[in-house]
């Protein structure tokens, strides 16, 4: 047999055997490296001397590989996150993963602070400071009222009305565009809306001076033209046209009362309040709906149809949700 053929860690030829000088295939060992025959071809068959030492040199090798720093500790990138949990840790969580939620929490804290100031020295200054007042001159010397007016509230239902509404439609609609996203919709169209009632109420005012006639005497109570605003309804009625515009065939009650089709809601509501604005630019307002600050909604109503329409004509009509 000429050359050699490789059999596992030996290399295989014809030799001389180192411990018994037979001649034959021979194995070469791996310690000592000398030939042996198949009979001395183990090191411990031919005491080979050189076994001990080179055993010991690859047991130092591998103890120096466990000692290095980089096989002694994981990566910084492979440690798990134990981070303990604690409610602090969860309301920041909750906080900066659930936008709606913290426009409800923050909209819920400034009535608490607007209702605690209620009777003393300071009330007056935070009202006057955040309330927005129609007139030109205010809005012109105050401008930012044209969000803060969106986190105060004319009492408890007024606040939970708002906020339960716009926890219904502001969920699904943050899933659609993004945390972020959705507050930037919520101002942009609470401003809209402030807007929107600067004008109209400006317009009135060029009409018909100061006040309105009742369409009932002696039921709707004083409303001055110029008299001041608060509420996030504005915003609120932007989020529920804008979701109507996605899930057309979903379920709610209108007012919390009138089970219909959201696409029907959003027909109704928005007829209902073009009227109450038609009834006051000929002069006259009705009982409670009044009171209302139509010209805020329906500015609302009309920034949320043309914001739904432009994301139904990305991502298309949806399958039915689940609102109030």
């Amino acid at each position: 047999m000429n050359g050699f053929i490789k059999a596992g860690r030996a290399d295989i030829h014809m030799a001389e055997c180192s411990e018994c000088g037979k001649q034959s295939m021979s194995f070469t060992c791996k310690y000592c490296g000398d030939k042996f025959c198949s009979e001395h071809r183990l090191p411990e068959k031919h005491g080979c001397s050189k076994m001990d030492e080179k055993i010991e040199e690859q047991k130092e090798e591998t103890d120096s590989w466990f000692q290095k720093e980089e096989v002694k500790k994981p990566a910084p990138s492979q440690k798990p996150n134990y981070r303990k949990r604690t409610w602090k840790n969860e309301l920041k969580r909750i906080f900066s993963t659930n936008y709606t939620f913290t426009i409800i929490a923050f909209t819920s804290l400034m009535y608490l602070i607007q209702t605690a100031l209620v009777g003393t020295s300071a009330s007056n200054f935070f009202y006057d400071l955040l309330v927005l007042k129609p007139a030109l001159a205010d809005i012109l010397s105050q401008p930012w009222t044209l969000i803060t007016v969106m986190f105060l509230h004319g009492g408890m239902f007024h606040l939970f009305a708002n906020m339960v509404t716009f926890y219904f439609f502001g969920t699904p609609l943050e899933k659609l565009i993004g945390g972020k996203d959705l507050v930037k919709f919520y101002i942009g169209s609470g401003i809209a809306a402030s807007l929107g009632f600067v004008v109209v109420r400006n317009i009135l005012l060029a009409l018909h001076g100061k006040a309105l006639q009742c369409i009932v005497p002696g039921a709707c109570g004083s409303l001055s033209i110029l008299g001041p605003a608060v509420g996030a309804s504005g915003a609120v009625i932007a989020t529920f046209a804008a979701v109507s515009m996605i899930y057309p065939d979903s379920e709610v009650l209108l007012y919390f009362v009138f089970p219909m089709k959201i696409k029907t809601a959003l027909y109704a509501f928005g007829g209902m309040e073009v009227i109450l604005i038609v009834l006051k630019l000929i002069g006259y307002q009705v009982p409670v709906f009044g009171n209302f600050a139509s010209s805020a909604h329906l500015a609302g109503l009309l920034i949320g149809v043309w914001y739904g329409r432009k994301l139904r004509d990305r991502i298309g009509t949806q399958n039915t949700v689940e609102l109030m």
